[in-house]
């Protein structure tokens, strides 16, 4: 599942532990014993591969699971070698079990625009004649070249911009439009571009506060993104306050909406080019068994990529226990640091590991859970549909997304460019993180800010009513009728929780045209985009049982006369989500 809190972008690294000082914060003391609640005996590292079945079980899972999270893959990073791996695996099983591929030019592979950007440091800035300097003054994002010769810069007002009037193309022809930042939410839309430039702009600027600054180095990086020709630019300027006031004679508080200020002359320049490795989704059709149904779809997807390696290896044991101790949402608790006595905690659990196991190095993002798991069980729900004599009589199409973790690429991109009528998809059932979910994993907490824990009987949902009711209904009731089981936490799902779960996930692009969909989780834990994401603390019984759901909801889907009503408000899907 992909992070996308402000602290997130403009930290633009996965959360890693650092040696903290003791006592330098203040959280509560956790006893939380070492591997309790997710394997009573712990797995080994390595699993020897063993033939897969027709059923969905545990021994399968754990198969896959093994393979597909091992060290040889390098965390499945999108653009690397090791991601090409993960979906040559998955194209290569659901060849050997029949499944029609139904990506690009008859391959189960959908190809994203994917580029490496790397910025030319003799990009220029100069505000009036008063040169500006680049990382320190100003920045540019995007995958554009930017140029602007003597262009008046607009004002257009703070943001968010609700309420304030429009620029017309009459303000906008030929200028630079400038809006000021004046919150997190707002500093977030414009680094994720999410703001386009008025019609007929030059360019879109953004003007930080003093505090924001950081941002510079964050939008400068070089590295992956999607390029997409057929969409509007994604190329956007940020300058710091001393810059707007070389621009406006004043400083950004005194700053009124309308106000020109001086001319521009831009030239912010980037090398675009592709990397060795292409990034791509992996889809697979099973098509209906009624000749009239089979033009519909449901549609099961995960995503197959996660976050790479670490820049230097670290004990991986230090780290399983720390965030054990004192992060135990993982990458969502980076900002906590230990104190005194749960150091003392953390030394004495250490101590007893290193009497079972020594020492060992880590730098591999494994992703076992995130999203090893959801992409595995997708795998072992193609293998039980393909080897049913009746096939559901609506076809079933399997989609693994890639780039979830950098921003939703894949999903984003299917759902633009989908190889099946989009509005033939009567759901999509998103599978991310579904292989732990026990009483001592902290799966999230409540809009109020209280703690979840899992259970024997645990799985979150979000989303399944917020466009269907009928879709969220008939999840319910297939639990029941089919006798999984479950005990659905919907806590997550709650309208403005602060996690924002409904937008982090691939869900959400399939949502935002329209589709109903239900998004299964088993929640967070300590190991959340951390070193300890592996496949010997997965919880493969569990991850079996919400295997089997979501196979029977899929069924069901497949099987029923009518497609479930949408019969809640549409989202605008060029609009920012918001939960």
């Amino acid at each position: 599942m992909t992070m996308i809190s402000p602290r997130w972008l403009l930290a633009a690294a996965v959360a890693t532990i650092s040696a903290p000082l003791v006592g330098q914060a203040q959280d509560a003391p956790r006893k939380t014993p070492v591997d309790a609640g997710v394997n009573s005996s712990p797995l080994p590292l390595k699993h020897t591969p063993r033939p897969t079945t027709g059923a969905i079980t545990s021994q399968d899972l754990m198969t896959r699971l093994y393979i597909f999270a091992d060290d040889s893959l390098g965390g499945r990073d999108v653009g690397t070698e090791g991601h090409y791996k993960a979906t040559t695996y998955i194209a290569g099983e659901l060849k050997r079990l029949g499944i029609k591929p139904m990506g690009d030019s008859g391959t189960y592979f959908q190809t994203l625009p994917l580029k490496t950007r790397r910025v030319d440091r003799m990009s220029s800035f100069v505000a009036g004649g008063a040169t500006a300097t680049l990382g320190q003054e100003w920045a540019f994002s995007g995958a554009q070249n930017i140029t602007t010769n003597d262009a008046e810069v607009f004002f257009a007002g703070p943001l968010p911009a609700e309420g304030m009037p429009p620029v017309t193309p009459e303000q906008a022809q030929g200028r630079v439009v400038a809006y000021s930042i004046t919150s997190n939410p707002a500093l977030q839309r414009a680094v994720v571009g999410s703001i386009e430039a008025p019609e007929g702009a030059a360019a879109v600027l953004f003007l930080l506060p003093a505090q924001a600054r950081g941002v510079l180095n964050y939008v400068l990086q070089g590295g992956l993104s999607v390029v997409d020709p057929n969409m509007p630019s994604d190329s956007r300027l940020f300058v710091t306050d001393s810059v707007t006031t070389k621009i406006f004679n004043v400083g950004m508080s005194m700053l009124a909406p309308g106000a020109v200020g001086a001319k521009l002359n831009v030239k912010a320049l980037v090398d675009m080019q592709s990397p060795p490795f292409p990034a791509r989704n992996v889809i697979g059709l099973i098509p209906g068994s009624d000749p009239k149904l089979a033009t519909q779809y449901v549609a099961i997807g995960a995503h197959s990529d996660h976050v790479g390696t670490a820049r230097r290896a670290i004990d991986h044991d230090s780290v399983y226990v720390f965030n054990k101790i004192v992060r135990p949402g993982g990458a969502e608790n980076d900002d906590k640091m230990g104190n005194a006595e749960q150091f003392v905690q953390i030394n004495a659990e250490l101590a007893e590991l290193r009497k079972n196991r020594p020492a060992r190095s880590d730098s591999i993002f494994n992703g076992a859970d995130d999203d090893g798991s959801g992409s595995m069980a997708v795998l072992e729900i193609a293998e039980y549909l393909a080897t049913q004599k009746v096939k559901p009589k609506r076809s079933t199409l399997f989609v693994w997304h890639a780039g979830e973790e950098k921003g939703l690429w894949g999903s984003a991109h299917f759902t633009e460019y989908p190889t099946v009528p989009r509005d033939s998809i009567v759901a999509q059932l998103n599978m991310d993180m579904v292989g732990r979910g026990s009483a001592t994993d902290q799966t999230g907490m409540s809009a109020d800010g209280k703690e979840l824990r899992g259970g024997p009987d645990y799985l979150q949902l979000v989303g399944s009513r917020r466009l269907s009711t009928e879709l969220g209904d008939l999840v319910e009731k297939v639990n029941t009728g089919k006798k999984h089981n479950f005990s659905f936490d919907y806590a997550m799902d709650a309208n403005g929780h602060p996690m924002n779960i409904y937008c982090r996930s691939d869900h959400y692009e399939y949502a935002k045209w329209g589709v109903p969909v239900t998004f299964f989780t088993t929640g967070g834990h300590s190991a959340y985009h951390q070193l300890t994401d592996e496949p010997q603390y997965i919880d493969y019984p569990h991850m079996q049982r919400v295997s089997r759901l979501v196979a029977d909801i899929a069924t069901e889907l497949g099987n029923r006369a009518t497609r479930p009503l949408v019969d809640q408000p549409k989202l605008n899907p060029r609009g920012q989500c918001k939960q």
